[in-house]
This record gives C-alpha cells, sequence and structure tokens, in this order.
C-alpha cells in the first residue's frame, strides 16, 4: 500500500521545502502549491490524503482554499498553519471544518504529531465514507434482486451474519462477491466497528505477510517505521480477504494459525497479540481443484468455508438484468448530471439475452457507458449491439498464436482508461473493472505518472 500522500501549500519555499525533506524521510509523500489556487487544482486531480496548507497566502489564502477543498470533498482533513496565534483564530479555523493547526515556527516534532493524528483521522473519514457508499449500493442492489436465486442467498446471508462464523463466498469474476460480503458486515453485530478489504490478488508476494501482519519497525529493509497489519486494524470488524485463492502458500500458513488461535504476530514483533475479527473470503477459482493441486491448504479451505455462499452468474439469473440495468442507467446519469436514457423493449430484450461474461461489473460499466454517450436518447438494439460487440471481453477475445506481452498490455488498458477519463483514478478504475486500491498498486508497479 502507498505512503499517505500530504499536499503542502505556503507562499513561503523555504517552509515548503523544509516541511517536504521532514515529511518525506518520516515516509510521506508529499505534493507542494505555491497558492490557494494551484493547491486546489492539484487537491482535484490528485486527491491527497491530507491538506497542510499556510493561512495567509496571495491569490487564494488559506480559509477560502478550505472551503473550497470541503465543497469537493467534505471529507476532506484539512491543517492550517499560522503564525497569529491566538484562541480566537483557532476556533474560527477549527468551525471552518479544519482538523487542527500549528503555530509558526513549529518544531519537528510538533508536526509529525499533529500529522500523523491527521492521517489517522482521514483513514477514519474515508473508511466512513466508503461504508456510506457500500450501504447505498448494497440497499439498491438488494431491491434491484428480483431472483429466487438472489433472494434464497441474500435470506441465507443475513440468517447467518449476526454470527462469527467464517464465510467463504465463491463465483465468477463481476458476480459482485464484495457487495454481498459488504451486506453481510452491515447486518452483523460488527457493522458499526471497522470494515477492512484486502484484494490478495493485488498484493506482491513479498509483502503479503507484511500487509496482513504488520512489521516492526527495522524488521527488514525498508521497514524505517512500524506499520500495523491489515488484519490488526480490522480488530472487532470485519476483514474480507478478496481473492483468496492468490494467496501464496507460506502466507496462508500464518492465515490459519491466526484462525485457529485468533493472535497474530507482526514481523520482527517479540509476542503474538489477540485480535477479534470475523473473515470473510471471497474467490472465482475453484478451490477444491487447488487443493488436489496442492495450490491451497485443505485445512485453511475448512477454517475459511464454516458458511459457503454461491453468487451465480447474470446469464442464470435473467430477470435481474433489466432491473440491475436501469438502476445503475439512472445513478450514472445522476451522477454525471445527464438525461438519462431509456432502452426500447427491443433493446431491453437483447440486453436479456446476452451473455454477460463479465457479469454484473460488465453490465454496470456498459450503463455507464450508455448513459455518458447517448442521454435523453433511447437505446436501441442497433447501438446495444455495436457497443456489445466492440467490446473484447463480450467477444471472447482469442491470445494471438504470438503472444502478447501482459504487463506491457496492462500498461497500456491503464493508460488508456485514464486518457479517456481525463485522468480520474475513481473512473478510470470503473471501467477497468478494478477497485481503486488496484489501480493505486498497478500505477505504482508501472510508474505511471498520473499528473
Amino acid at each position: 500500500m502507498s505512503a499517505p500522500l500530504i499536499l503542502i501549500a505556503d507562499d513561503d519555499p523555504g517552509i515548503r521545502e523544509v516541511l517536504a525533506f521532514q515529511l518525506e524521510d518520516a515516509g510521506y509523500r508529499v505534493l507542494q502549491a505555491c497558492h490557494g489556487t494551484e493547491a486546489l487544482k492539484i487537491y482535484q486531480e490528485q486527491q491527497p490524503d491530507l491538506l497542510l496548507t499556510d493561512l495567509r497566502m496571495p491569490i487564494k489564502d488559506g480559509h477560502a482554499l478550505l472551503q473550497s477543498v470541503l465543497k469537493i470533498d467534505p471529507f476532506a482533513t484539512v491543517i492550517v498553519m499560522t503564525a497569529y496565534a491566538s484562541v480566537e483564530a483557532a476556533v474560527d479555523i477549527m468551525k471552518t471544518g479544519a482538523f487542527d493547526f500549528l503555530v509558526k515556527p513549529f518544531k519537528e516534532e510538533e508536526v509529525l504529531s499533529t500529522l500523523e493524528r491527521g492521517i489517522q483521522v482521514a483513514q477514519l473519514k474515508g473508511e466512513n465514507k466508503r461504508l456510506r457508499q457500500a450501504l447505498q449500493e448494497t440497499q439498491n442492489g438488494e431491491l434491484q434482486s428480483r431472483s429466487d436465486k438472489m433472494q434464497h442467498l441474500y435470506q441465507q446471508a443475513h440468517s447467518i451474519a449476526d454470527t462469527d462464523a467464517n464465510v467463504l463466498i465463491n463465483g465468477e469474476t463481476g458476480t459482485g462477491k464484495e457487495h454481498l460480503a459488504q451486506s453481510i458486515h452491515r447486518h452483523s453485530h460488527r457493522a458499526d466497528n471497522a470494515w477492512i478489504v484486502v484484494n490478495c490478488g493485488a498484493l506482491p508476494e513479498q509483502l503479503v505477510e507484511a500487509e496482513l501482519f504488520g512489521h516492526t519497525k527495522g524488521a527488514f529493509t525498508g521497514a524505517s517505521q512500524a506499520r500495523e497489519g491489515r488484519i490488526a486494524s480490522a480488530d472487532n470488524g470485519t476483514l474480507l480477504l478478496d481473492e483468496i485463492g492468490d494467496l501464496p502458500l507460506n502466507a496462508q500458513v500464518k492465515l490459519l494459525r491466526f484462525l485457529q488461535e485468533g493472535e497474530i504476530q507482526a514481523i520482527g514483533a517479540d509476542a503474538p497479540r489477540h485480535v477479534n475479527v470475523r473473515v470473510i473470503a471471497a474467490t472465482h477459482k475453484d478451490l477444491h481443484s487447488m487443493m488436489r493441486e496442492g495450490s491451497f491448504r485443505e485445512d485453511l479451505y475448512y477454517r475459511l468455508s464454516v458458511i459457503t455462499l454461491h453468487l451465480p452468474a447474470l446469464r442464470e439469473r435473467r430477470e435481474d438484468i433489466m432491473p440491475l440495468a436501469n438502476m445503475f442507467l439512472g445513478q450514472s446519469a445522476a451522477s454525471h448530471n445527464r438525461e438519462p436514457a431509456a432502452f426500447t423493449p427491443a433493446g431491453a430484450k437483447l440486453i436479456e439475452n446476452f451473455g454477460w461474461p463479465g457479469n454484473v461489473r460488465q453490465l454496470k460499466n456498459f450503463c455507464e457507458r450508455w448513459a455518458l454517450l447517448y442521454a435523453k436518447k433511447e437505446l436501441t438494439p442497433e447501438i446495444l449491439q455495436t457497443d456489445l460487440a466492440s467490446n473484447p471481453q463480450s467477444n471472447h477475445w482469442q491470445l494471438p498464436p504470438e503472444g502478447v506481452d501482459l504487463a506491457e498490455l496492462e500498461q497500456q488498458l491503464i493508460e488508456q482508461a485514464l486518457s479517456r477519463t481525463q485522468g480520474n483514478k475513481t473512473q478510470a478504475a470503473r471501467l477497468l473493472g478494478i477497485s481503486r486500491h488496484t489501480l493505486d498498486y498497478r500505477l505504482d508497479k508501472y510508474k505511471i505518472n498520473t499528473r
């Protein structure tokens, strides 16, 4: 996972450089702006974890910048720097929505301490925002599931939600496994506590254990500071291990020990720590075949699959297709301030009979495309057929005889998605059918510049 990104806004280049040096030395990533207008532009483009801004700046001062940032991101965490120390000024800054303030001149320890608290709050705000969005999407998704299969599935999920039993969710890619897992968490007694998602397939093999279990300072080369693992972050809450079939065997051993004993031990730590975590795992892979091949531990499988839920493919529940399509079309139109498009009866029939190899995720991506390109228009079979036929996933694209450079192809697709969305990472991730977290990892991996 990338280090927190801090945006420093100050018209004094000396202060900016000193702060940047201190923060980078402490392990943060840093962006700089010389006035409020530039800072606002960078904030919109880069979406930093925290904004550290001077109060007095030319063009757009700290107060105006704070108000502008909170308009576009009500969950923003902002620390204001000022040379004017007074109770009145501090109260005014906090009332405006700032997290905290620093009085110049300040000591490095004071800056780092305030920043560390700010980052913790920013992470909590981000989790809260994600949970609110997930709650709304989950409620909508459940309402749109008309098929007997999905109604029965959600009844099963909700009946076991308030237990602490581990759950294994299997189903094809794009069927909504994370969506179902969120619903289980929301209906459990842990709903007000942490909801942590780890995509096992997005983690480099050498970092899996550090990501899951954490590490102490100096535990290995590059561990300049201690870091809590994702399991510890989920204490008293729920942990979703997405794509559990991609977890390396050595990490499977440690995960099994955690499930058996309820304890974790960070890399480099002297003693284990007890945690209370409900685990939900998800996969599109055939774990039974992997067990026979020796690539997935049988004892781990039985620990994870106390309850097993299977998500049917979209083609197996065609009565859900049009309700979902209409919902996605309406949501996309509203989020982009467009007049909604509408399916003609013949268009709806085509959608219902299409195979949807990418399942709900593919349907959602197409509906967003149609909402943007065909606002206020009727979606006829001619329009839909052209789009569906041009999609590689719809065509069941075949590997050329000469093969392909997968890394190069992946990099090109990411760059095309960013170009099409004008650098908006959230929209680019949606187009690619991956999470924002996975996209950030790929951007770091291929060193793709998004500025």
